[in-house]
């Protein structure tokens, strides 16, 4: 069942992302040779949780949709325990949390987030609940001088998300776009800590929204309460 939720997960991943998925794509993110991947989509697709088009392109089924909502939401549910609880950095709990999340039961999942005062977003800006009511927009869509708060971002690998807060772009960063270079240069952005500059590849993975609509995020959600010693209220 574990291999089976992975798939699902993922596709639901891009699904939000708004990303055409494929075999190819999939195998690529989940890290399975081709075949492997083909062999397990055929199988899902005879269980009835997905659905190939002539293109190629898989969909979620009514009956793959709920399942692939289940493991994510116990999956972003464990990543806010292990940064609002435990105090771990925001860009180290994806693969910590992938390690646990299936030994959630229904139970477990809905003491969790209770106890959580059940958030909408995970630590990166995903959200847990099925609606995203924000108005997010790829970072590199901002124009010059304009202000945005970073909404989400791409969890497709630690090493990613360990730059992005080693220079300062974080969930809730505010930014201000200072410069796009032309022939698809950098992005040069105006931060909390002073000037970054960011490749189109890395900005690819940012999506931004109007600063006030970043009030989901707090400093548990990233774990910085843990790293600096802040102690906040509990969620009631």
């Amino acid at each position: 069942m574990r291999g089976v939720e992975d798939y699902l997960q993922q596709i639901k991943r891009l699904e939000e992302l708004g990303q055409r998925c494929t075999a190819t794509v999939l195998a690529q993110t989940l890290g399975v040779s081709l075949p492997s991947a083909s062999e397990m989509l055929k199988r899902l697709a005879e269980e009835g949780y997905l659905e190939r088009a002539q293109d190629g392109a898989i969909h979620l089924t009514a009956h793959g949709r709920p399942l692939a909502h289940m493991v994510l939401r116990r999956h972003r549910l464990v990543e806010r325990l292990l940064t609002d609880m435990l105090g771990m950095p925001w860009h180290e709990v994806h693969r910590e949390a992938h390690r646990l999340e299936h030994a959630i039961s229904s139970r477990v999942e809905e003491h969790l987030a209770a106890a959580l005062g059940y958030p909408e977003y995970c630590p990166h800006g995903h959200p847990i609940c099925p609606v995203d009511r924000r108005e997010l927009r790829p970072l590199e869509a901002l124009q010059s001088g304009e202000r945005a708060a970073v909404a989400q971002i791409s969890e497709i690998s630690e090493e990613l998300l360990a730059y992005l807060d080693q220079i300062g772009i974080r969930p809730a960063t505010v930014l201000t776009m200072i410069e796009a270079a032309p022939f698809d240069g950098p992005l040069t952005f105006e931060g909390e800590g002073g000037l970054v500059t960011v490749g189109r590849e890395v900005a690819a993975h940012v999506r931004v929204c109007d600063p006030a609509q970043a009030g989901w995020i707090n400093n548990r959600a990233t774990g910085i309460a843990g790293r600096l010693g802040i102690t906040e209220p509990q969620p009631t």
